[in-house]
């Protein structure tokens, strides 16, 4: 099966110029951290394995036997294979530098896996770094009691190809086929997904994806398997009423940012990846933040947060980049799996975006108070304070601008429901002299309340706006500056 040139004991492995180390069972570690540095001699090798060093090697190791069905078609000649007796074939040896990668199945796709020894291993590729030393046990060893023995053996030759993108495609057929339907009715829609995904994302021309659905439908063991063939072909030529992620995952049972990962090891665009999480700020109204990339983009309206149009706008605005491109479809998508793991933070009334508003309107109502109501018609901004009734009468429309002329923006129902629910307040109409004014009404008691509550919150705010301790006089009365939005 393999000549006899191939190094069966830690002498022939040393003698034909590769780096050894002696392993207890996989671990390398016995001999102290800097054994990868160290130079070994055949006695150290005494009842241990032989690791090989895979400095400037690279290790293909399968844990996945439905990875083999695709090997042979995919992966070019390889000069050194070995294994073990419960997993031939399952190490795959070439020359090259190919950065270590490890290929999953997510957890939320365990429960597909638990008949397999590895879990959702599937497999990895493995390489010594700068950064990290890793060795493989080649033949000549022993573990958990099988020998590790060659299926061939010719030499450590380079790869011919794109070592990466092949095992990539290798690992996504063999996850793909762990997930295959094994009800007929959703195979056809299964495979047409995974083509328009791949025509979509992918470089890959309409025959290689033909191929690869079509080995998949075979591996996945579809009575059907030659209705598939021409599945690439379809997706590059459909324009409309194509499949997608979403597909996949209603067939699978989970959701689409689960399946795409698996997509990104082929090159698929992950859109998702780039939104890192969603905060809720339980005020009055909600406001959000939204996670992208290294940054958290406040957003004021629910409205905003379902609109990508708005949202590039945000990112545009912030970043200074341009947004990715996402479909609307897409972003409803990324919205459903971000609400998945929203973190809700609770805030204090005071200390919410009306909250603030609040406070405003508690300087707004004291800044301009007349002790005569026709004071009102003179279209000054002021404000009545009616000591009969101990209420506080004002225009909306005055204490808006004051809002606006702050920069503090707002919604109007949810303006008036705030005053409602915290003042008392509500619309009436002052009358004087045969004139009528429509205005508002607000109890003065619920204002002094709401002031003295939250005074030393309201220092403290404008005080950072300052950058000053200066925020009361020597009465302890705060001086507001209308100017300075708190």
């Amino acid at each position: 099966m393999f000549n006899t040139d191939a190094p069966m004991d830690s002498e022939t492995w040393a003698s034909a110029g590769f780096k050894i180390i002696p392993c207890l069972e996989k671990n390398p570690g016995v001999n102290g951290k800097e054994w990868q540095k160290k130079d070994y001699t055949e006695k150290d090798f005494k009842n241990k394995n032989i690791g090989l060093f895979l400095k400037d090697i690279n290790d293909f190791d399968v844990d996945n036997h439905i990875a083999k069905k695709f090997i042979e078609k995919n992966l070019r000649s390889c000069g050194a294979v070995y294994g073990r007796n419960s997993n031939p074939k399952s190490h795959y040896l070439f020359k090259g530098n190919v950065p270590s990668k490890k290929f999953s199945l997510p957890k939320l796709l365990e429960k597909y896996c638990t008949s397999f020894p590895h879990g959702t291993t599937l497999g990895e590729i493995r390489y010594a770094s700068d950064t990290k030393a890793e060795v493989s046990i080649v033949p000549g060893s022993v573990l958990s009691g099988e020998k590790v023995q060659w299926h061939h053996y010719a030499n450590i030759n380079e790869y011919n190809g794109d070592l990466k993108k092949d095992i990539s495609k290798i690992m996504l057929a063999t996850a793909l086929t762990i997930l295959y339907p094994t009800a007929s009715g959703g195979r056809d829609d299964f495979c047409f997904a995974i083509a328009c995904i791949l025509a979509d994302n992918t470089k890959w021309d309409s025959f290689e994806i033909d191929e690869f659905v079509h080995d998949i439908a075979v591996a996945g063991k579809d009575t059907d398997a030659r209705e598939r063939m021409s599945k690439g072909t379809n997706a590059r030529t459909t324009k409309g009423n194509k499949k997608g992620l979403k597909t996949i995952a209603d067939i699978v049972g989970t959701d689409e940012q689960t399946i795409l990962s698996l997509f990104e090891w082929v090159g698929c665009t992950n859109k998702f990846g780039v939104f890192k999480g969603l905060k809720c700020y339980n005020t009055i109204p909600k406001y959000w933040e939204l996670g992208y990339k290294d940054k958290w983009l406040r957003i004021m309206e629910t409205a905003t947060l379902m609109s990508y149009g708005k949202i590039s706008v945000l990112i545009e605005e912030n970043c200074f980049e341009t947004a990715p491109e996402i479909k609307p479809t897409e972003w409803k998508t990324i919205r459903q799996s971000l609400y998945k793991k929203v973190e809700v933070i609770d805030v204090p009334f005071e200390q919410s975006f009306f909250g603030v508003i609040a406070g405003v309107f508690v300087h707004f109502v004291n800044a301009h108070p007349q002790e005569e109501k026709w004071q009102m018609f003179g279209g000054h901004g002021w404000t009545w304070h009616d000591k009969e009734k101990n209420t506080v009468v004002f225009r909306l429309e005055d204490f808006t601008n004051n809002l606006r002329s702050r920069r503090l923006s707002f919604e109007q129902r949810q303006l008036t429901a705030m005053l409602t629910e915290t003042f008392n307040a509500h619309p009436m109409k002052l009358r004087h002299k045969g004139k009528e004014l429509r205005c508002w009404e607000a109890d003065l008691n619920a204002v002094d309340k709401y002031k003295n509550e939250n005074i030393d919150l309201v220092r403290d705010e404008h005080n950072l706006k300052m950058g000053k301790k200066n925020g009361f006089d020597k009465d302890g009365k705060f001086r507001f500056n209308p100017e300075i939005p708190f």
